[in-house]
């Protein structure tokens, strides 16, 4: 299976780094010691730059059940993670990741084996065998410290690169034997005949990786002048915080958040209010909203009709499907500057160049 197949079910495109955080059980795992970190991870990377995904053990899962993990993770999923149910689809974003934060258990060792940049949230030595994968693992793999900013670490674990090679080479001493050799082991041990047919090696369908998530429907912005009708737009999911890096300070950027998001806190504070043609109008908007200071109403994937707070309306139309309005949402840097609105203007959002027809005349 295509490696772009998996990155595509995480809907991370080239642009993205696929961040992989992976969680053993029990009291000293990384989701037992650190729960906040997902959220951490989330608030420090950039949303056009990364796609973070995370693997809870099964354990963690039934011991206390979907509704309990979703909701303390509910925060994540809104800030735009990928939370990959238990049992299927941890293989596929473990091959689609580009990094991995884990700790001792056996997925962080998987990762490892496969060459994967590694690093070690926690790892309690006392629960590891020292001659194992796993104490290898804990022998090579980089610690992540929690005082310093997340990013740069990434990046070093990414581009110094470690020598995993003995963590593959304790994982497995016959490569490509193992099913054979563990089921003959197993129906020994049950006093059972084997079957007579070979052993099965299932594949790791990309149709089986089916994250939990949803759209990111607040985050911070800053945006920065390339040239000429040409901007950069920065973005962090507003739904989390962490108390290093991350976002801006709220005089540097601003906030947008969509009209029907959960958390109203974040929704009385938005510069950029995100709308349909089917929700409030912008009069009513501003009437309730008084630091809100753009509407942009989304009238189909790649068109929207943007108010400000005096009564000037244009419409966007973007050649990217989906970022119309998150591109439009970069409007507010031509009102603070006191530039027109209706001119044609590029967004750089990542890696992608998003360029928005901007007109007085709505163009269906």
């Amino acid at each position: 299976m295509s490696h772009d197949a998996y990155r595509d079910r995480l809907r991370a495109g080239p642009q993205h780094t696929v961040v992989f955080v992976s969680s053993t059980w029990g009291p000293r795992s990384l989701f037992g010691r650190f729960p906040d970190l997902i959220a951490r991870v989330l608030a420090e990377l950039d949303l056009d730059h990364h796609v973070v995904c995370a693997a809870l053990h099964p354990n963690v899962w039934y011991a206390h059940g979907p509704a309990q993990i979703e909701l303390w993770l509910g925060d994540c999923l809104r800030a735009g993670l990928r939370l990959i149910p238990p049992v299927r689809g941890w293989q596929q974003a473990l091959l689609a990741a580009d990094v991995v934060i884990g700790d001792h258990g056996a997925v962080t060792g998987y990762a490892a084996a496969l060459g994967k940049p590694t690093v070690l949230a926690t790892f309690p030595e006392q629960d590891v065998v020292a001659d194992s994968a796993i104490g290898a693992l804990g022998r090579v793999a980089p610690r992540l410290d929690r005082q310093r900013p997340l990013a740069p670490q990434l990046r070093d674990v990414m581009s110094i690169g470690r020598d995993q090679r003995e963590v593959r080479r304790l994982a497995t001493s016959l490569p490509g034997e193992s099913a054979a050799l563990l089921r003959h082991t197993f129906y020994a041990l049950m006093d059972l005949p084997e079957p007579a047919t070979a052993a099965l090696l299932p594949s790791y369908r990309a149709e089986d990786l089916v994250p939990l998530s949803g759209d990111v429907r607040a985050w911070w912005a800053a945006a920065d002048v390339l040239g000429p009708g040409t901007l950069r737009l920065n973005r962090w999911p507003a739904d989390v915080t962490s108390p290093q890096g991350g976002p801006p300070e709220p005089l540097d950027g601003h906030l947008v958040v969509a009209v029907d998001h959960p958390r109203r806190d974040l929704y009385s504070l938005a510069a950029v209010v995100l709308t349909t043609v089917n929700g409030p109008a912008p009069a009513e908007v501003f009437a309730n909203q008084p630091v809100c200071r753009l509407v942009v109403q989304r009238l189909d994937p790649v068109r929207c009709r943007v108010t400000t707070r005096d009564g000037d309306t244009v419409f966007a139309r973007a050649g990217h499907p989906g970022l119309a309005e998150v591109a439009a949402a970069a409007l507010l840097s031509r009102l603070d500057a006191g530039q027109r609105l209706d001119a044609a203007i590029t967004v750089q959002l990542g890696s992608q160049a998003v360029d928005l027809t901007v007109t007085r005349q709505d163009q269906p």
